[in-house]
């Protein structure tokens, strides 16, 4: 299990529509499936948006923290 503040938003659901995928997460994204690594609440929540990040800045929401964990381990909990 690979638990904290990855300071990126994972699936589009956990970003505000105005913010952008950038190459880095699409990388992390891609590497994270080749892996077979998911995230758990994204699993568990599948259409619920919930955000953990507020930029001033932007002024946009995102959930930054993520807890990850292999597919077939998360299938026996």
């Amino acid at each position: 299990i690979i638990v904290g503040d990855f300071n990126t938003p994972l699936p589009i659901l956990d970003r505000s529509l105005r913010q952008k995928i950038n190459k880095d997460t699409q990388d992390l994204n891609s590497a994270l499936d080749q892996v077979d690594l998911i995230d758990i609440y994204r699993t568990l929540h599948t259409k619920t948006t919930e955000y953990t990040f507020f930029s001033f800045a932007h002024g946009t929401y995102s959930k930054r923290n993520h807890t990850i964990r292999h597919k077939t381990i998360f299938r026996k909990f």
